[in-house]
């Protein structure tokens, strides 16, 4: 290759025998590349008396408060209450922000962030789940995960095995005698899988099923009414007259089992006791206010963004509580 100040990443790569993304790191966040990898680069550069452009200057020189906000979609009260959350934390840092919304494909999720990084971001929260630990790691900034699978990247999750062990607890002393657990959806790489282990730790010997349902995932859809719909009647074929012991996955499911219990006329929580989890605020505006397992929301966004602060590939546990309101018997 000829010495030309004109060379590209691409070039330096293929000069390199590396990847696009291990160069582009080295441009914008030297510190997450090995010292060897570092002087291999630099030792090319210098070989092709390369100069940078404004586009590849030394990170101090162009350093932006900016933080991308990948999510996989803002229905959920958990997504919006965190957003706002990090706006908050953000502002006392003069942290701006760009959320997006992920598509249905890793292939479009992965060009849209790398298409958000010509804005030179200081780093990236991700809550979306379709990208694995190595598409992570070849991204070209800093990331810090949200409840999800971990890797070389730091991660804050929250302590989800407690929180669905407190939800059965609660549900087996109220003398509940049917169990269920209402979900959207899972994977057993999520971090949230593990509030379903447990719970179901101490549901042995009970009567018990899991509720997975596709449509629940867009809560405020009629698709979604459809599904619970359906659930309460299910539930009410077999389990007449029996007390009911609901745990939801999130919040906004527990609401709507709570609307289809009332059009069915059960009493909550003398027939039917529910609990969601992430105590957002929706759980605090239905018709009876839903016991919901608390995830300390604004302290993981301040530590999210004090994150880039002190980046550290490391795993961060938030603890859970539970937080007992109308639709549980709270002896």
């Amino acid at each position: 290759m000829k010495k030309n100040a004109r060379v590209n990443i691409k070039d330096i790569a293929s000069a390199c025998n590396i990847s696009v993304s291990t160069v582009s790191r080295y441009f914008n966040n030297p510190d997450l590349l090995s010292d060897a990898t570092r002087r291999k680069i630099e030792q090319k550069l210098k070989e092709l008396n390369f100069q940078p452009g404004w586009s590849m200057q030394a990170p101090e020189l162009r350093k932006t408060n900016l933080i991308l906000v990948v999510l996989p979609h803002l229905q959920f009260g958990f997504y919006t209450e965190l957003l706002n959350q990090l706006i908050e934390a953000g502002k006392e840092k003069g942290c701006h922000f760009i959320p997006y919304t992920s598509g249905k494909s890793k292939k479009e999720e992965l060009a849209a962030i790398q298409a958000l990084c010509q804005y030179h971001p200081r780093g990236l929260i991700l809550l979306s789940p379709l990208l694995n630990a190595e598409d992570i790691n070849s991204l070209p900034v800093p990331v810090i995960t949200i409840e999800r699978s971990g890797g070389n990247f730091m991660q804050i999750n929250s302590d989800n095995f407690t929180g669905g062990n407190l939800a059965a607890q609660l549900l087996l002393k109220n003398k509940c005698e049917v169990f269920a657990h209402i979900n959207n959806g899972y994977s057993t790489m999520w971090p949230s899988f593990k509030r379903i282990v447990g719970f179901e730790c101490l549901m042995e010997g009970q009567t018990y099923e899991r509720i997975i349902r596709q449509e629940l995932s867009e809560p405020f859809m009629p698709s979604a009414v459809q599904a619970m719909k359906e659930i309460v009647e299910n539930l009410l074929l077999k389990y007449k007259g029996k007390k009911w012991g609901i745990f939801c996955s999130n919040d906004d499911i527990a609401r709507l089992f709570e609307q289809q219990c009332i059009l069915n006329n059960l009493s909550i929580p003398e027939e039917v006791e529910i609990i969601g989890y992430d105590n957002s605020p929706i759980s605090e505006c239905a018709i009876y206010p839903i016991t919901s397992v608390a995830q300390n929301i604004p302290l993981m966004a301040r530590l999210a963004i004090n994150g880039f602060d002190h980046y550290l590939p490391c795993e961060t546990i938030v603890p859970n509580e539970l937080i007992h309101k109308s639709t549980t018997n709270n002896f």
